[in-house]
């Protein structure tokens, strides 16, 4: 059985052809972050038949079963992460890529305090840079 499969299968996710393909391109690389639409683009480039739709589904169904990390840079794009440990991000605008910051790179010297009835779920910090001019 194909490592995709395993995954789905632990995840109680049916191994469909779709879903089969994009968890073969989360497991190409040892770290990765991918939009639904840089997805898209790759599977159809190998002839795979899928909506966005469908990627963003079986994406945030991946990103809930703890697979994938989920989440906005700038508020408008959404990106899914298979580096599940805690770390930061470079984002490249000119090149609309993250890079990964280890979390030892970034420390804090005071943070707030958290309202009432909350905990802290993550912290999601995110630098952006562009070209020199």
């Amino acid at each position: 059985m194909s490592e995709a499969k395993k995954i789905l299968n632990k995840n109680n996710l049916r191994p469909t052809k779709q879903r089969i393909a994009i968890v073969e391109f989360i497991l190409q690389k040892n770290k990765i972050h991918v939009t639904a639409s840089k997805l898209i683009k790759h599977l159809r480039n190998k002839n795979i038949n899928i909506s966005l739709a469908t990627i963003y589904n079986n994406l945030n169904e991946l990103a809930d079963k703890g697979v994938l990390k989920k989440f906005y840079v700038n508020n408008d794009k959404m990106w899914f992460d298979t580096n599940l440990e805690d770390h930061y991000h470079f984002y490249d605008c000119d090149k609309d890529e993250l890079i990964d910051i280890d979390k030892s790179e970034i420390s804090f010297s005071k943070s707030p305090e958290i309202p009432s009835g909350k905990i802290k779920d993550s912290v999601n910090i995110i630098i952006n840079l562009k070209n020199k001019i």
